[in-house]
């Protein structure tokens, strides 16, 4: 089994990856029953409305899909393509950006005004600051019955999801079309000269049964990669032997 460990390379590609992380917690926890699952799909909507606080998500998210489709657009046609897959996924670059443009109002406004809501993230701030004599009225909402509480909840996400489609569709295409190196890490340590401004993330993939993680530093002048012993310890040290890993370099 192979880990992929994401580094983006700017500040948009790290929202992006940081949404569709909540964005999946949230869904997951939202199909649970408990009250504490409900909680936590509450928990990381407040998060998604944090990150997007300072970030215009659905203008620069059309920006990235049109920039795909018109590169892969000129493909067509052309032998050396596949073109069952290339247009299957023009369609969905395509139909991200049609409901991105038809989602009404700025991401996550509807939410920001809620006031029942807002009243709730909060007291999130606070260590132990939900509790049942802190917030009652929230206390008998996580009592209503579990259907009672999805529906609500699926009405507060519905207007946000196009985004998250439109955040699926985007990233998967930019990770898959990564460009392959096939590298070795001598005695834990990997350098490369030139990543390339062109490239928006870098992707590490290796083998799980290798006891380390990649600590990654890098700009458009320089990668460093450090394989740092996996484990407890606060001050993990390098590892110690070669390892073989592959370097994805994504840019579309």
């Amino acid at each position: 089994m192979v880990i992929a460990y994401d580094f983006p390379l700017n500040e948009q590609i790290r929202t992006f990856l940081r949404l569709k992380h909540l964005f999946r917690r949230a869904l997951y926890w939202l199909e649970q029953n408990a009250p504490q699952d409900h909680h936590g799909a509450l928990l990381a909507l407040f998060e998604i409305i944090d990150v997007t606080a300072r970030a215009d998500v659905k203008s620069d998210l059309l920006q990235c899909l049109d920039r795909q489709r018109m590169a892969l657009a000129p493909l067509r046609g052309n032998v050396n393509v596949l073109q069952e897959p290339l247009e299957k996924t023009l369609s969905d670059l395509e139909t991200a950006a049609y409901d991105l443009h038809a989602s009404k109002g700025k991401f996550g406004e509807h939410l920001r005004n809620h006031e029942w809501l807002m009243g709730i993230k909060q007291r999130t701030g606070i260590p132990g600051g939900m509790c049942d004599f802190d917030l009652p009225g929230y206390h008998y909402w996580l009592s209503r019955p579990p259907e009672e509480r999805r529906q609500q909840m699926q009405d507060w996400l519905a207007p946000l999801l196009p985004t998250y489609h439109g955040l699926k569709v985007h990233l998967a295409l930019l990770q898959e079309s990564g460009r392959a190196l096939q590298l070795e890490a001598c005695q834990g340590l990997y350098q490369q000269a030139k990543v390339g401004p062109e490239v928006r993330l870098l992707r590490v993939l290796l083998d799980n049964d290798q006891p380390c993680v990649p600590e990654i530093s890098a700009n458009k002048y320089l990668l460093n990669i450090r394989f740092m012993e996996a484990g407890e310890a606060m001050r993990p040290g390098v590892f110690a032997s070669n390892l073989e890993f592959t370097l994805l370099l994504c840019s579309l």
